[in-house]
């Protein structure tokens, strides 16, 4: 493919996933500049890289994989990088439900940011991109079951952080029902 046609092919394609790409990157470096930089090498490097991608697979879980890899990258780079391990992880507390309807949507969003990698990034890319479990996991390089048991345990922590910010804000004894009682 010469050079313009490829140029134009990669911007059709990415053109569509612009403002989901930007959420996962500023939810990733939570920095609005590092977002827009890391936004740049994940272009940078899938057209460079765009001959390797399959017409017809789905181009919306490889762009974010390669946004996800250079994120990853740069905090190799950096040697700030570490995992957190399932013990790590606040326990989450028995009680109700939080009413996440009486909660501004931007306590939600920071409750989210608040949550330790991995968690946040599979709850980012299953509940608010709605991507499978597959891409997820093709995403995040690990199986399937990692990240259904890594979004129950965002979820869990969710549940808990914003228990914590019900309370304050006087919701005392809000009971939800849960999903299944729904």
């Amino acid at each position: 493919m010469d050079e313009p046609s490829k140029k134009e092919s990669f911007e059709s394609l990415v053109e569509g996933h612009l403002d989901s790409l930007h959420r996962f990157a500023l939810s990733l470096t939570r920095d609005r500049d590092q977002a827009v930089d890391l936004l740049h090498d994940t272009f940078v490097k899938g057209f460079d890289g765009f001959h390797r991608f399959d017409r017809g697979t789905n181009f919306r879980a490889w762009v974010f994989t390669i946004l996800r890899n250079a994120f990853l990258t740069r905090i190799r780079d950096r040697g700030r990088h570490r995992e957190v391990s399932w013990d790590e992880a606040i326990e989450p507390g028995g009680g109700g439900e939080v009413v996440f309807e009486l909660l501004e949507g931007a306590e939600i969003l920071q409750a989210v940011e608040e949550l330790p990698e991995p968690y946040r990034s599979t709850v980012l890319l299953v509940d608010r991109e709605e991507m499978s479990y597959a891409d997820v996991a093709a995403i995040l390089d690990c199986p399937v079951g990692t990240v259904m048991s890594r979004l129950h345990r965002g979820r869990s922590l969710l549940r808990v952080g914003l228990a914590d910010l019900a309370r304050a804000r006087g919701f005392q004894g809000v009971r939800l029902r849960s999903r299944r009682e729904a």
